[in-house]
């Protein structure tokens, strides 16, 4: 009985848990998107080992893939850099900005999208950040951003 009153005499504790619908903390000091004023410019640095880097001004909804000549291609042509062969799709992923930030869906590709090694959902938008590093199929993809001329 004695055991009892000193249990309920202890204290404990508790932390809130973090609810899953939280944002996400903010990440290292990289430039924070939205910095950025439009138009929107980025860098993808293209590969593992030799990279070869593309800038691209990003529109409303920029599409990644294999373009082939037809009506509905990609905005950003990744067949220079093996796109067939290492599983991208020709409709792969967009990137888009939305209330002054920049994103990454999958559009329901054959091969599937990662940020930072995390598989895409097909159709959800997924925040960017300076220095995400993408993979569409095989190909890796690091994302810079350009800050604006002062």
């Amino acid at each position: 009985m004695a055991d009892e009153a000193n249990l309920s005499k202890s204290t404990t504790t508790v932390l809130p848990m973090q609810s899953s619908a939280e944002p996400l903390p903010e990440r290292g000091p990289r430039p924070a998107t939205h910095l950025l004023a439009p138009p929107w410019r980025v860098l993808l640095q293209v590969g593992s080992e030799n990279k070869t880097t593309v800038g691209i001004q990003v529109r409303e909804y920029t599409v990644l893939g294999r373009a082939d000549g037809k009506e509905n291609d990609a905005d950003v042509d990744l067949n220079p850099y093996g796109a067939l062969q290492n599983g991208v799709s020709r409709r792969h992923a967009a990137i888009a900005h939305d209330k002054g930030a920049l994103y990454i869906e999958d559009l329901e590709s054959t091969n599937g999208t990662r940020i930072n090694g995390f598989q895409l959902t097909p159709n959800q938008k997924y925040r960017l950040r300076d220095g995400d590093e993408l993979e569409l199929g095989r190909i890796r993809i690091v994302v810079r951003f350009v800050r604006p001329s002062a």
